[in-house]
């Protein structure tokens, strides 16, 4: 499958989200929660350094993406209000889709209550059953429990970890990056 055709497919609508592409006209919101949880981004997101915490960088994000067919920037809107609650995206690792990486950050005020549980669900199964992917793969550095729980609830395993190749942009600490995969089918 292709970009343009998986794009065809969305938004995913859940019980409490609309999951769609981000336009320009959603870089304040995306900006405002950035900076929001800039700590937290900062500890455990790699592209949280100070360019990819600024303006320019989400302006960026979504005007790259429109030309990067290996790429699917996602974000999930709150259907009762239409706040921002999560960013994530679909990131081919191989041709027509059939190895995704992933991962998601969430905007603050929507921690604990199921919110990243219930759009990453939605986004699996759109991988499985929409784009028919064999493989999706998502990483996060040791200590970040919330996204080790949260991969293993969608079914994720343990495939490797690799020592201290992370540097906190918070801390400047090394950190292990540990990833998790899931297989659709074989």
């Amino acid at each position: 499958m292709n970009k343009n055709t998986i794009v065809t497919h969305l938004p995913i609508r859940t019980e409490r989200m609309t999951i769609r592409v981000p336009t320009l006209d959603d870089v304040d919101a995306v900006q405002n929660a950035k900076e929001a949880r800039e700590e937290l981004l900062r500890r455990w997101m790699s592209w949280a350094d100070d360019y990819g915490m600024s303006h320019e960088a989400t302006v960026k994000w979504i005007t790259d993406a429109a030309q990067n067919e290996n790429f699917v920037p996602l974000i999930a809107v709150d259907n009762t209000n239409g706040n921002f609650v999560l960013s994530s995206g679909l990131d081919a690792d191989a041709e027509g889709y059939s190895r995704i990486s992933t991962g998601w950050w969430l905007s603050d005020g929507y921690e604990g209550r199921g919110f990243a549980y219930e759009a990453m669900a939605a986004i699996y199964e759109f991988m499985d059953t929409v784009i028919n992917a064999h493989t999706v793969e998502a990483a996060f550095y040791a200590g970040n429990t919330r996204s080790r729980n949260l991969m293993e609830r969608l079914g994720m395993t343990y495939v490797g970890m690799e020592h201290q190749t992370h540097t906190s942009h918070l801390t400047g600490e090394l950190m292990d990056v540990i990833t998790y995969r899931k297989t659709f089918r074989s």
